[in-house]
């Protein structure tokens, strides 16, 4: 078997696209920091600079587009449409030019880099803003002494929420800290996915041990301050997904049948039961039975969608905070919430079943094809199989994370989920992790293993 990876045509430096994806991850998962530290126009002009720099690369690069995912484009096409029926057709317009955008980025950094250089990228951008979010929230703490709001803000002596600071002061006190991104949840997801990038690359032997080891305590640490129930939910999903694949990774592929149908029955077992105990598992999460607050939100977008349960509402991803709409919606504790809190839910009321079955295309292929990646046998220009490689993971760990993480937030429609998730699509789209030759753009590495280290004498001939 002949290894194919159709790379960018044009010249672009693997240096260079590897900074545009640490940026632009950085940039995006950081979150709310940049318009809290530069104001809404500050990040306006971050995220435009950082756009333009991404679309100069995609031209210069001008990768194929052949193999690219057609369930992405066909989501992206729905949204455009949606502005013949929207009733709020300047903000259809914007949102979809700057998903598009986003797309088009996610596009340059798939199409320049191979799997273990996004690996790496990932694993770069959520450590920095893993660090600093701690010296963040530990200067806040020890310096500061009290909450801070954005720094464009002035609320007076006006009743604040809690929401509304940037940090609240309470690393050192038991509360849920925000970090950068300047919410607990979000950053308990940084946390999440970037102790699965040092976890595979520790394995993959691109990061030393004592130093991986303290990344993940860092990680680890972060993940308990913020005691987010959604991500330990998606946390649990790794973890049985990551043991999954490794089971069936050892069968060979013309016996996995029965363990896929044995899988398939416990999962419907699990939601099942999942379903019909929700309120206690709720509860126990920490999120009572109503799933603090969420519950109601899901009513009032469902009561919006079966007004217009074909075309939906047309396309505004997040939700602007002029379309009264959709700003009445939600309000809890003095807060106005601008999304649905499930990504399912949000699509169908924005853009109907039709948008939805097309959103669930996209994910589902992607899972998909994160899957077969994970759990495929590669071989080399010898047919000789390959040993395994932990980077094979990576896509469905993450895939797997981002779409439990979607159930309970919004996320997976802008932002960083957006971009990371188009960037494993089109990524897996183009080419399966385990048909990438690992000695493509990723400079040397440690072998771990016999085979590895005959195979890395015989390519270095």
């Amino acid at each position: 078997m002949t290894n194919t990876w159709p790379l960018a045509r044009g010249t672009v430096s693997e240096r260079e696209a590897f900074a545009l994806a640490t940026t632009v991850l950085f940039v995006l998962f950081a979150g709310d920091a940049v318009p809290n530290m530069f104001t809404w126009y500050g990040a306006a002009a971050v995220w435009a600079l950082t756009g333009a720099w991404g679309i100069a690369v995609l031209v210069r690069a001008r990768p194929p587009i052949a193999r690219t995912p057609r369930a992405l484009w066909l989501l992206l096409a729905w949204f455009l449409v949606s502005t013949a029926w929207s009733h709020w057709r300047a903000a259809t317009l914007a949102s979809i030019a700057a998903q598009l955008i986003c797309v088009l980025v996610a596009f340059a950094i798939a199409s320049t880099l191979t799997w273990r250089r996004i690996l790496d990228a990932v694993s770069v951008a959520l450590r920095w803003v893993l660090l600093g979010s701690v010296l963040f929230e530990a200067v806040v703490a020890v310096v500061v002494r009290h909450p801070i709001a954005p720094i464009w803000t002035h609320y007076g002596d006006r009743h604040v929420p809690d929401a509304f600071y940037f940090s609240r002061a309470v690393l050192f006190t038991g509360g849920r800290i925000q970090g950068l991104p300047g919410n607990a949840n979000l950053l308990a997801m940084v946390a999440l996915l970037a102790a699965i990038a040092v976890a595979v690359q520790l394995a993959e032997g691109r990061m030393r041990r004592n130093r991986a080891i303290g990344w993940l305590v860092v990680a680890a640490a972060v993940f308990v301050l913020t005691r987010s129930s959604t991500v330990v939910a998606a946390a649990a999903a790794c973890a049985v997904v990551l043991v999954l694949a490794l089971l069936v990774r050892r069968v060979p592929t013309e016996r996995r049948t029965p363990r896929y149908l044995a899988m398939a029955v416990v999962g419907v077992v699990v939601v099942v039961v999942g379903v019909a105990f929700r309120a206690p598992l709720s509860e126990l999460l920490g999120k009572g039975s109503d799933a603090t607050g969420r519950g109601e939100i899901w009513a009032r977008v469902v009561e919006l969608a079966q007004q217009h349960p074909v075309l939906g509402w047309g396309w505004i991803g997040y939700w602007w905070p002029s379309v009264h709409t959709l700003s009445d919606i939600a309000h809890r504790k003095g807060v106005t919430y601008l999304q649905a809190h499930d990504a399912y839910l949000d699509v169908w009321m924005q853009t109907g079943i039709i948008g939805l079955a097309l959103f669930l295309v996209y994910v589902l292929t992607t899972l998909s094809r994160s899957w077969a990646s994970a759990t495929r046998i590669g071989y080399d220009a010898d047919l000789e199989p390959r040993a395994f490689e932990p980077v094979t993971l990576f896509a469905l760990l993450v895939v797997t994370a981002l779409l439990v993480q979607s159930i309970a937030e919004s996320r997976l429609l802008y932002q960083g989920n957006w971009v990371l998730f188009a960037i494993l699509a089109i990524k897996s789209r183009n080419v399966l992790v385990s048909d990438e030759p690992p000695s493509i753009g990723d400079g040397p590495r440690t072998p771990r293993t016999r085979r590895e280290f005959r195979w890395a004498a015989d390519s270095t001939r």
